[in-house]
This record gives structure tokens, sequence and C-alpha cells, in this order.
């Protein structure tokens, strides 16, 4: 029998869950739309930690670009894909040119669309995804530009950006990828957090694109607070909620115990914690 992929088995556990659920909640949530009190006389204390909104930024980032090229990478070898082989692209803007946050979605469009219209031409039945990864960097005059990866199957050829115009703000480099998650985890290691209080506002800081449902779900899981992961389950689709956390797959929510507020332009994030012994 062949060996399931990781995601595979995360979708036929799911659907388990989902065909076996009643209504206990999971371990540490409890269902929407039910009222939840406790008594106890357990001694707490008031527990608060300053947030740094840019640290946290620039760790999203690195997970959301680091866990996605895996995934991809994932989907390639385990459930079957067309040969072809990853390429770097680099885009850069001309000195002194303006520069907008929809500049490197609007290239990636034309790319999906030239690709799509390619592959049409070129296989039959089941085609090739447009997969990409995207993180973003400031140069040293605090201009951004873009590590793009793109996956790109044999018989496909992409031009050049900036010779086809889908670039036209100033040069791009596209070479073939030797490592591609090592690459990509070395250019969202340097979005630091110093980096992301610098990036211009408004800009997006990393995308990922491309993959299938499963995996798409296994990254929302990965991104998910560590406490919310264990409250939900290993096969559970995490969304966030008001106040906390939810399975979509079954409903089941998970109540954050931090609270966050604003005191004067510091974000503070406090709960109550039992007192030790």
């Amino acid at each position: 029998m062949a060996r399931l992929s990781a995601s595979q088995r995360r979708s036929e556990m799911a659907a388990e869950k989902v065909g076996n659920h009643g209504f206990s909640a999971a371990a540490g949530g409890r269902r929407l739309g039910l009222v939840h009190s406790s008594t106890s006389d357990t001694r707490l204390h008031r527990v608060s930690i300053e947030l740094d909104p840019n640290r946290i930024r620039a760790m999203r980032c690195k997970k959301s670009v680091i866990t996605g090229a895996r995934l991809h990478e994932q989907e390639i070898k385990e459930k079957g894909s067309f040969r072809g082989r990853w390429y770097f692209l680099t885009t850069t803007y001309r000195v002194g040119d303006s520069y907008d946050p929809r500049d490197i979605s609007e290239a990636l469009k034309r790319v999906r669309g030239f690709f799509n219209r390619a592959v049409r031409l070129r296989y039959r039945g089941y085609r090739p995804r447009f997969r990409y990864l995207w993180v973003g960097e400031l140069t040293q005059a605090g201009v951004p530009h873009y590590h793009v990866m793109i996956w790109v199957p044999r018989g496909i050829y992409i031009p050049k950006l900036d010779a086809r115009g889908w670039w036209p703000y100033g040069m791009t480099n596209f070479q073939k990828a030797r490592n591609p998650v090592a690459y990509m985890a070395k250019y969202a290691s340097k979005f630091t957090p110093d980096m992301a209080s610098e990036f211009p506002k408004g800009f997006r800081t990393h995308a990922v694109g491309g993959l299938d449902k499963d995996s798409k779900r296994e990254l929302r899981w990965w991104k998910a607070p560590a406490e919310a992961r264990k409250a939900l389950g290993m096969f559970a689709d995490i969304r966030k909620a008001l106040g906390g956390y939810v399975d979509k797959l079954t409903g089941d929510y998970w109540p954050s115990p931090w609270k966050v507020i604003l005191d004067k332009g510091r974000f503070i994030a406090w709960r109550y914690q039992e007192l030790a012994a």
C-alpha cells in the first residue's frame, strides 16, 4: 500500500473526527454558542507582558514562509507532480523610482496568467499548480525588493519579467534553484523586527500561493498559537475567532486566556494564572 502523506492522513482523520463528533468540545475548548462557567477557590494572580508588534510580524513571516516552502516540497514529492524545478526570482527597483504595495502582486498575476496559458497548451487533463512563495526585504536605502520562488514544470518557459514589461520598475533576476527551502529560510530569517519596523506602511511582507486544500489547512494549523493547537487537536482546521480560535470542521471553540489592551501606545497582553502552592 502506498505511503500516505502527512496532509492526506490529516485530512482522513479530520473527516473521521467530524463524522463522530457530538456535542463535546475539544479538550480545553467549548462548543460555540453554549454558556461556559465554572467556580473555583483557586487563588489567581494577574500576569502581563508587553507585546512587540514588529517582533510578532517578523516571527509570522518566518513561520509562514518556511512552513509554506516545506509543504510545497512535500506535495511535490509525496503527492506526485509534473517534473520540473524551482526557480528564484529577485525583483528590484530603479534608484529614485516610486513603489507601490501592489507591484509584486500585479507582477505575479501576469506570470500566473502566462503560466496557465502555457500549461493549457502543454498538458492535457490534470494541470500543474502555479506554486510560489515570496518574502520582502529592504535595501540599505530603505527601498523594498522581493525574493520569489516559483515552481516551473518541465516544458514550461517563464520569460524575464522586466523584458516582458511585467516588472517595469527596475531589474529582475531569474535562475534555477538548488535548495529552495534553505533559500527561503535564509531570506525569511533576515526579516528582523528592525526591518519590520522600517517596512513601508501597507506593504505585505510575504506570501505563499498554490498549496492544495490540505496543505493550506496544515499551514494555518502551524501558524496558530501552541495552546490553541493543543486544545483543538492536530487534525483541526484552526481559524481566528473573536476572543480565541475555532476548529472550522467541528465548531469547537478555544477561548484564549490572554486579553490585549493598548496602554499609552504599548500593547499589553494579560491573563490570570494560578498561584504556586
